[in-house]
């Protein structure tokens, strides 16, 4: 902690040098205590670590349970500083009592009031959702910002990030993405165009800018107006299909149903896994809840024949109580019906011409999807699928702010 109060209940906040002397002087000035559980601190500074207040004893503060990095003083150190230079009102580590929390910063600005967590290291996933739901309930928006140097980066627009990182993501299913900030080289930067492939591996853009630079009134990031990700993403579903077979779990009820059908991965068809607004919501990779779409209606369907919602969405919710399809934890993101990726999937196929609209609910089936009958034939097909729909698929993943 880089807060404390004294004795007679004023507060003190440490600098973030402090000399020998001024050391001295601090620590025989008189005792100081935790704002939150009011048990005595002592100041810890040495070489290495930067100056801050510790419990003396090995006490249990429920508002400050998690040990603080030097790279996590430093970043809300400095993140603070940058809301105080554009004078709002900011209070370093408010302690909040009627929810027995203390933020990294409260900053109140245009009438709002931010509660800002800078995380560094992993929490448990109950424990994220908990705190983000007790700001709530004081009428405080969290605000979480993720330590830049967990994000693992394997291209320009590939990444890596864990179920909890995914925890960060916030905006909206039109336009997600989370912020992350490094206090070491004092970068603020935003993964936006959150475009997931599988649990793991995602399709983004990421962009940073030094921190006095941006404003703090000018945190939403600008909308995404193109959809560069689909050369990336074609040539990751390409591995995909010759390659998962290796690494399949034995007895997957996918690559089962896969093989009833008479289907393997090298020969499904081009309509499985295409990237969709909103598909950040399922866990499941789309090459898998798109699937399950085509071998349990579409594909048991000819030109003509009539599909119902209410039996996509019978078939959906089965998959879903199965465990075969799995949504993800998204605490920060405006709320949105879990089916509404499967929506615009099929909203998808319609401009495509594989369905046309009936009614409310209903559809005709106008032309089937092809089933290669080899891997380089299933090659031919793609490459055909993808030149006559490129920008089809583009235009309805451009993200944007939703009004």
């Amino acid at each position: 902690m880089l807060t404390a109060k004294k004795k007679d209940g004023t507060w003190i906040t440490l600098p973030e040098k402090l000399s020998t002397t001024l050391l001295m002087r601090l620590r025989e000035s008189g005792k100081y205590y935790c704002p939150c559980c009011k048990a005595e601190m002592s100041i810890k500074a040495g070489s290495v670590r930067i100056p801050h207040f510790a419990h003396k004893n090995n006490h249990s503060c429920r508002a400050s349970s998690e040990p603080e990095s030097a790279y996590h003083l430093a970043g809300k150190r400095k993140l603070f500083h940058w809301f105080s230079s554009h004078d709002y009102h900011v209070e370093l580590e408010a302690y909040l009592p009627e929810i027995e929390k203390r933020a990294d910063i409260l900053a109140t600005i245009g009438g709002n009031r931010y509660a800002i967590e800078f995380q560094c290291s992993a929490i448990p996933e109950n424990e994220f959702i908990e705190r983000t739901k007790a700001y709530r309930s004081i009428g405080i928006k969290p605000l979480w910002i993720l330590a830049a140097k967990r994000l693992k980066r394997k291209t320009k627009h590939e990444f890596h990030i864990s179920d909890f990182e995914w925890l960060f993501a916030t905006g909206s299913c039109q336009h997600p993405f989370l912020w992350m900030f490094c206090p070491e080289s004092n970068q603020l930067s935003v993964l936006k165009n959150l475009t997931p492939f599988s649990p793991r591996t995602i399709f983004a853009e990421l962009t940073t800018a030094p921190l006095e630079l941006l404003p703090p009134h000018k945190l939403l990031p600008q909308e995404c107006s193109s959809f560069p990700f689909l050369p990336a993403w074609r040539h990751k579903r390409k591995n995909w299909c010759l390659h998962v077979v290796k690494t399949a779990r034995r007895g997957d009820p996918f690559f089962k149903r896969l093989y009833l059908e008479r289907m393997a991965a090298a020969t499904i068809p081009a309509e499985f896994g295409i990237p969709v607004k909103g598909m950040l919501l399922i866990k499941t990779p789309a090459m898998e809840w798109q699937g399950w779409f085509y071998m349990d209606v579409f594909g048991k369907k000819k030109p003509g024949e009539m599909i119902y919602m209410t039996d996509v969405l019978r078939h959906f919710w089965k998959h879903v109580k199965n465990g075969e399809i799995k949504f993800r934890m998204l605490p920060m993101l405006h709320e949105k019906s879990a089916e509404y990726p499967l929506m615009q999937y099929l909203q998808l196929l319609e401009k495509m011409g594989y369905i046309a609209k009936v009614t409310e609910g209903a559809f005709t089936v106008e032309k089937r999807m092809s089933v290669p009958s080899n891997g380089e034939e299933g090659q031919k097909l793609e490459r055909k699928f993808y030149h006559e729909h490129k920008l089809l698929i583009e235009q309805g993943n451009i993200q944007y702010n939703q009004g």
